[in-house]
């Protein structure tokens, strides 16, 4: 909840949100960019409908119960602890002690006390109420028991009536916290067990036992007492204590009445929560109470359609930023209205907002939104009840854990049983009777094993009319397997659970049960038995699983003390910065070649120690980068020194331990050896994970000493994974591409076309070898090719383009040419709707709008990789629906990545260009750069990667 004043009389209380009236029209409602909705049929006449919508504001997730209130097995009713109104409980809880089905948090409440604001009502009868004038800014919502709805603003009076007919106000009606308000109070077992007795702030107190509609007894100025059951208590001070000993005695019949400004003699229940948000099939024309409303928070609200029969309880998930934004209370109104509701109201939000349900044949609820600071303790609640009899199964709910399964894999179905009401009903799996059409397979009990692929329908039936089915894909055989891990690094003994999936051509997936795939492991690294795989003591090696000709492989390194991994080779040509002890010390660094100990370079130290005598004098060669992390596990240091001759040198290393505290430390304190010589130091009074910055020469003596070292592999010792060597028995199986080829097309149904990935701009004096080669790609793309694309986020190639051109360094663009269209979209900042969330409705009508057969999107970056990686995955759903819907086209991505490649996913060809970015380009190595040539004709497209020259 958020803070929140309330106005009561004289009374100030401290609540979840600001009370002012305000216009409706802050925020514009953000436009939906996409949205996908599940439901479910919880009991008869009870829908629960869970929303994800991609906005151009961000994600919003909403949760709707649909309630049919013509329904006579549903009831909706007020959620009140037990132990008393004015106690919180959450969401979960109050469902669970009432025995609701579903339900949600509703009034806003007093944080400090737990009262909630507003008159209540369950269950036919009054649970709280306050004398006050509700009218102007909270109103209540109420259905009376022919299941009529109700949003008001009440006005409250509480009468206390005397045997002689006189009435007095009353302040509250199970309300009392701790404040007397000049006006007797009344209390029941409602709000607790028992009365407040008297206090040092309220020294003269009386309180007056009614049971049975009599007078029982007065306790005057003493501590509290029970509560009857079947009564209340009448509590005063401040002078209407003489009130009640005036005019009641032990055995006098007594009453009050709570009266209303609307007729209340058929209510059934009544929660108050704030303003209303909609009236009349309209947007309220102002807010009479604001909830936090003009910035966006987590929601509740309910609301009922125009003929009356159906309510709507609505939570709105927000304090999310990757999952759910919330609403503002104007986009909160507006929604209301759009989910059909022609009155609605708003109840408490913030960190009280949840919704519990029971999902469709279960018993038990469960928590459906997701509450922004976890389940909290709320105060009255709105609660959802199946009131219709127990009766036996009429129906079957048959589900899988996937909606896709392969030829020859076995697949478990689970059953739950309901009534003609849709409430669960247990059933002996033993009863059921298994059948499927579409596809042959076979059934051991719940489990089906597909032998031909296709559309398959399982069903499963109980008897000759209990019946239920789900649909099921099944897929021909996998082209590729993944397992759930790509490398294991583990310790000795250790147990690790193997999962594998599978991919079948178009790039549908599904997981494949270990009992179906083969298990091995290679080197004896372990053992395996089905898929979990038990480490040995030592060694490196591979796990394998195999289906149906097709295998992966997993490497698995077992960890082991004394790793040694190279970490500075001084392989670069590039020289390093020396530092220098003083003004009198000359050094220099540069990579040699006529003296190493793994090549091609070492680094070698030129130094003139033969001034400055009175002081140590050093020369500290730089590390590149700033230095080299060392594993937390490292214990040594060791490094390779050559030296010619004899020296009176220290060599030694600076090194920061993990708050950055340099540490001087020496592989050894004398060169004494010609040659090389492999040195170690320890770092056991180093706390890790550390850092090594420089390694040095230094000289502590007043001996003149100038020469030149050496230096080459400097390794770390740790206790680590050993690397896992390639292996020609370890190679997991690659699928096919049929359309990985080159060919001549011409006509007027063809197309030639060439994409490249381009990360870095390149400058023609400094990168002289990529100008050269784009150059030479430019040529040949003006020669063969009728359009040319650039994926990433440079271009350098444009300029020498004399054919159309599309880039994903501009803005998003389309082309049509010959029965394709190619669409370059924008993603500069990351994402499509964070660079321009117009692309959006752009892109979705140009997917609309085409009528040809190939249709080809260009991206900078892998949608996988977006910012908000939940667009992505959007982008992609929609493109595979786009390819289920038109079964016969063609649909390609291009995307700048870091190695020419390509995949099936759900029918759609993704294929990513490296560019100059692959790994082994260089120089020596120019072929490594390739473009992808695109060639179509009519409704086929091939492709090849090419070198650029």
């Amino acid at each position: 909840m958020l803070k929140y004043i309330r106005r009561s009389l004289a009374l100030i209380l401290m609540s979840a949100l600001l009370i002012v009236s305000l216009s409706t029209g802050v925020i514009a409602a953000p436009l939906v960019i996409n949205q996908t909705v599940e439901k479910q049929n919880i009991t008869s006449g009870v829908v629960l409908e869970q929303y994800n919508r991609f906005t151009t504001s961000g994600w919003i997730r909403t949760n709707v119960l649909r309630v049919d209130l013509s329904n006579e097995n549903v009831k909706v009713d007020s959620l009140i602890n037990p132990a008393g109104i004015k106690k919180t409980s959450t969401v979960n809880n109050l469902a669970k002690s009432n025995g609701a089905l579903a339900a949600v948090n509703a009034c806003f409440f007093d944080t400090s006390t737990g009262t909630p604001f507003g008159p209540v009502a369950g269950n036919g009868e009054f649970a709280m109420a306050n004398a006050g004038d509700n009218s102007d800014y909270i109103a209540t919502f109420a259905i009376d028991k022919l299941n009529r709805t109700f949003y008001q603003y009440w006005k409250t009076e509480i009468e206390l009536i005397t045997p002689n007919e006189s009435r007095k106000n009353v302040a509250a009606y199970n309300n009392y916290n701790g404040y007397y308000n000049y006006n007797m109070y009344i209390v029941d077992s409602k709000w607790g067990s028992t009365t407040p007795g008297v206090s040092k702030k309220y020294p003269v107190w009386t309180e007056m036992v009614v049971e049975d509609g009599v007078v029982k007894e007065f306790s005057e100025n003493k501590p509290g007492i029970p509560i009857p059951k079947n009564g209340y208590v009448v509590m005063a001070t401040m002078g209407n204590e003489k009130f009640l000993t005036d005019n009641f005695k032990v055995g006098d019949p007594v009453s009050y009445e709570i009266k209303l400004n609307v007729d209340n003699s058929q209510m059934q229940m009544a929660l108050t929560g704030g303003s209303m948000l909609v009236q009349g099939g309209k947007v309220a024309p102002y807010f009479t109470h604001s909830a936090a409303g003009e910035s966006r928070q987590p929601r509740t609200a309910a609301g009922t359609t125009e003929d009356g029969k159906t309510l709507l309880i609505v939570t709105v998930d927000g304090r999310q930023k990757n999952d759910s934004i919330g609403m503002t209370q104007a986009e909160l109104a507006e929604y209301m209205k759009e989910l059909g509701c022609a009155n609605a109201i708003n109840f408490d939000g913030g960190s009280s907002t949840t919704m519990v349900a029971r999902q469709e044949g279960d018993t038990d609820i469960t928590t459906v939104n997701t509450p922004s600071e976890g389940l909290r303790g709320v105060s009255a609640s709105l609660g959802v009840f199946s009131i219709g009899p127990q009766g036996p199964v009429d129906s079957l709910l048959v589900s899988a854990y996937e909606d896709y399964a392969f030829v020859n894999t076995a697949r478990a179905f689970t059953v739950k049983g309901v009534d003609k009401y849709l409430n669960p009903v247990a059933i002996d799996s033993k009863d059921i009777e298994w059948s499927v059409t579409g596809v042959k397979g076979t059934f051991e009990d719940n489990v089906f094993t597909p032998t031909t692929a296709g559309q398959a329908v399982i069903t499963a039936k109980i008897g000759d009319s209990v019946i239920g089915t789900c649909p099921l894909t099944v897929l021909s055989a996998p082209v590729k397997l993944e397992l759930n891990l790509d490398v294991l690094n583990t310790s000795p003994g250790k147990a690790t659970t193997f999962a594998v999936k599978g991919w079948d051509k178009n790039g549908f997936s599904a997981s494949i049960h270990p009992s179906n795939v083969k298990w091995s492991v290679l080197n004896k690294v372990g053992t395996v038995e089905s898929n979990v795989f038990t480490a040995g003591k030592s060694g490196t090696g591979y796990v394998s699983a195999s289906f149906a000709g097709v295998s992966v492989f997993c490497p698995v390194s077992i960890s082991q003390p004394g790793i040694k991994k190279v970490i500075e080779d001084f392989n670069s040509s590039t020289a390093l910065s020396v530092d220098l002890s003083a003004k009198t010390v000359t050094a220099k660094y540069d990579p040699a070649t006529n003296a190493y100990k793994s090549g091609p370079y070492s680094g070698k130290l030129t130094y003139d120690f033969t001034k400055g005598l009175q002081e140590n004098r050093a020369a500290y060669i730089n590390l590149p980068g700033g230095g080299k992390t060392l594993d937390s596990t490292a214990t040594k240091l060791g490094m390779w020194v050559y030296s010619s001759n004899n020296k009176p040198l220290w060599i030694g290393a600076i090194i920061n331990d993990k708050k950055g505290t340099p540490h001087y430390k020496y592989f050894t304190k004398d060169v004494n050896w010609t040659g090389w010589k492999y040195l170690e130091m320890s770092l056991d009074d180093i706390s890790g994970p550390a850092k090594i910055t420089k390694v040095y020469a230094i000289q502590t003596t007043k001996k003149k000493s100038s020469g030149t070292l050496y230096f080459d592999d400097l390794t770390m010792v740790y206790s680590g994974y050993p690397e896992v060597a390639p292996s020609k028995s370890a190679v997991t199986t690659v699928p096919k591409d049929d359309t990985y080829k080159d060919r001549t097309v011409s006509g007027t149904d063809s197309l030639s076309f060439s994409v490249f990935g381009q990360s870095v701009g390149y400058d023609k004096n400094k990168d002289k070898t990529q100008t050269s080669m784009l150059n030479s790609l430019a040529a040949k793309i003006n020669k063969e090719m009728q359009a040319s694309v650039v994926v990433g986020s440079y271009d350098n190639l444009w300029p020498s383009l004399k054919v159309p051109s599309l880039s994903t360094t501009a803005s998003y663009k389309a082309m049509d040419k010959n029965g394709s269209r190619l669409i370059q979209l924008n993603t500069t900042k990351g994402g499509l709707r964070a660079t321009d969330y117009n692309e959006w409705f752009w892109f979705k009508n140009q997917l609309s709008s085409f009528t040809g057969n190939n249709l080809f999107i260009f991206l900078s970056q892998n949608p996988s990789s977006f910012n908000d990686t939940k667009e992505g995955q959007v982008l992609k759903d929609m493109l595979a629906d786009y390819k289920k819907q038109n079964p016969g086209k063609n649909v390609w991505v291009f995307y700048k990545g870091s190695s020419n490649s390509s995949y099936m996913d759900k029918g759609v060809k993704y294929i990513t260009t490296a560019g100059f970015d692959a790994a082994d380009f260089s120089d020596k190595n120019k072929a490594a750069a390739k473009y992808v040539s695109v060639k179509v004709k009519g409704d086929t497209v091939t492709y090849q990667f090419k070198a650029l020259n």
